[in-house]
């Protein structure tokens, strides 16, 4: 049965130093090449962070993100942009993070609900890819559609506007030199055989980004849609029906 988590939204300024290092040393179990002033900085340049509470208040999880405007081809989009996204693998399949993410979009759209309104992710694993693959109704990359023309645009001009530089327009990929970036130690969420015969949404990521292992993003967005508040928890119920029978 999976563990329990209490999910909290708080500003990044709210954070205590201890808080910091609490995030940090979790960020380690997970990437190799990292460097605390690289992940601070990081940190600092987001607005707010959820933060995932075990019953002793230790840190298990985070996500931060920020959210502004970005006028692109005549349209004021407002652009959810979201950094490193961690759970303790102990934790892992916990709905927690999930629903506190999608919360805070909900909310975001409803402030804006003549806006168009879109989560710009980057994913070096594949995990983090399937919290937008798995849980969002319109979003792009994606295997079973290609992605339009105005949507591949706006992910070429987000991924330009925060890695100027990096981003391959031919491969929809943030790429990184050896060495310059952090990535998943080999021992966490490997993409194996076996996982892509099973799910093509996990196929679909590693063809499309086979730079992972060294830190490479696949450049992602979702359109945040209020129907993410009932597609979501339709999910979970549907889920605990079949493991009560």
């Amino acid at each position: 049965m999976t563990k329990k988590l209490q999910a909290k939204t708080i500003k990044v300024t709210s954070l205590k130093p201890s808080q910091i290092d609490e995030m940090f040393k979790l960020f380690e179990i997970f990437y190799e090449n990292v460097l605390f002033a690289r992940f601070k900085s990081d940190l600092l340049a987001k607005t707010k962070v959820i933060i995932l509470l075990d019953k002793e208040k230790r840190i298990q999880g985070f996500s931060t993100f920020y959210d502004f405007d970005f006028p692109h081809h005549n349209k004021n989009y407002r652009i959810l942009f979201s950094g490193d996204t961690i759970i303790a693998p102990s934790y892992w399949g916990t709905s927690a993070l999930t629903m506190e993410f999608l919360k805070n979009m909900i909310i975001l759209k409803l402030k804006y609900p003549t806006r168009p309104v879109w989560w710009f992710l980057i994913s070096k694993g594949y995990k983090t890819y399937l919290l937008l693959a798995n849980n969002f109704i319109r979003y792009y990359p994606r295997f079973d559609h290609s992605t339009p023309v105005e949507h591949s645009d706006l992910i070429q001009s987000l991924s330009e506007r925060f890695y100027p530089g990096k981003y391959n327009s031919k491969t929809g990929v943030i790429e990184f030199a050896e060495n310059e970036h952090e990535h998943l130690k080999e021992t966490i969420a490997p993409i194996t055989e076996e996982l892509m015969k099973k799910y093509p949404k996990i196929k679909f990521f590693n063809s499309h980004n086979p730079g992972w292992k060294k830190g490479d993003e696949l450049a992602c967005i979702g359109e945040v849609d209020p129907l993410l508040g009932i597609v979501h928890p339709f999910k979970i119920m549907r889920k605990l029906l079949r493991i009560k029978k």
